[in-house]
């Protein structure tokens, strides 16, 4: 009988212990009663500039600033409100100090991220209205040409020390299972073939 099915399933089910190990070496060492807040990046910590948290009440606009220092690269920009309920909503809208526009985006989710390209050097205007109810407490985030954002390129991040990692576990695990699923196909069809041919020899 053909083993090429055992042999499938025992490399998925490696890539499975794999993965465990790979979860479990950088999952945090933590009392039961801690919140995780130093294992798992908050939304600040994924950007390089972040402003003080700020509150705007009901129907009023408040400006944020930021200067870009190089000109043609991609701003990432968020807003994250911080004692979020689900009636907030937000209206953002982008200038310069020339009256240019870069967009204008209403929102009602806690985090809103979108990017743009810069043009050139210059500080940008981001007026954030509460369009709810009720007062919010927001703060804005900035990383110039994410790409080479320290939270992604830092190795001591919590981005690149721990999701990383876990994402990596993850998709291993995942293949592990499909191989183990497809090695035991393989052996139910190894199996029936070697059955039939057994069969076919006492006809």
């Amino acid at each position: 009988m053909k083993k090429r099915g055992p042999i499938i399933a025992i490399a998925g089910a490696v890539m499975i212990v794999i993965a465990a190990s790979i979860a479990y070496s950088v999952m945090p060492r933590m009392p039961s009663d801690s919140s995780g807040t130093d294992f798992f990046p908050s939304p600040e910590s994924l950007f390089d500039s972040v402003s003080d948290k700020v509150t705007i009440d009901a129907g009023t606009v408040y400006t944020f600033s930021h200067t870009a220092t190089t000109a043609h690269v991609p701003l990432m920009w968020g807003v994250h409100v911080v004692d979020y309920n689900p009636n907030d909503v937000v209206a953002i809208s982008i200038s310069n100090i020339f009256g240019d526009k870069f967009g204008s985006f209403t929102d009602n989710d806690p985090i809103f991220i979108k990017s743009f390209d810069v043009p050139k050097a210059d500080t940008y205007s981001f007026n954030v209205e509460n369009k709810g109810k009720e007062p919010i407490t927001v703060v804005m985030l900035f990383t110039e040409n994410p790409e080479k954002s320290k939270a992604l390129t830092d190795p001591n991040s919590p981005f690149v020390k721990n999701i990383l990692p876990l994402a990596e576990a993850g998709f291993l695990l995942i293949i592990g299972i499909i191989v183990i699923l497809s090695g035991v196909v393989l052996s139910v069809i190894d199996w029936r073939k070697g059955k039939n041919q057994s069969s076919n020899r006492y006809v």
